[in-house]
């Protein structure tokens, strides 16, 4: 199961990467850091919300990044405004790494009330 998430997180990452290019407008890599910022805070207290502590933790990061679904939107949009011939890839990325960070979110809290 490890190995399964860390080829997922390796492949988002990867497919984000390839969107470097996409990146080199200041004011817009401004904007897309401020948007993942708040996805990221979208998701990490929809995950925590949604843990009922008997889930998987894939099931909970999969609800967390769809109750995030809009935050999501606005990244993607933003991260494919400079082309939009690679916003299939784009968007399967960014939604791909939604529910693994997610589940890292669920994963990470599980870990700190068990000490």
């Amino acid at each position: 199961m490890r190995l399964l998430s860390s080829t997922f997180l390796a492949a988002a990452m990867f497919s984000l990467a390839a969107c470097a290019p996409a990146y080199e407008d200041g004011h817009l890599s401004r904007d897309i850091n401020h948007q993942r910022e708040l996805r990221d805070k979208c998701l990490s207290r929809e995950a925590v919300s949604l843990d009922d502590h008997r889930s998987m933790p894939e099931i909970i990061g999969r609800s967390a990044a769809l109750a995030c679904s809009t935050e999501n939107d606005k990244l993607i949009q933003l991260m494919s405004t400079m082309d939009r011939s690679g916003e299939e890839q784009i968007t399967d990325a960014v939604r791909k790494d939604s529910v693994l960070k997610a589940t890292s979110y669920v994963l990470g809290a599980r870990a700190a009330a068990g000490k």
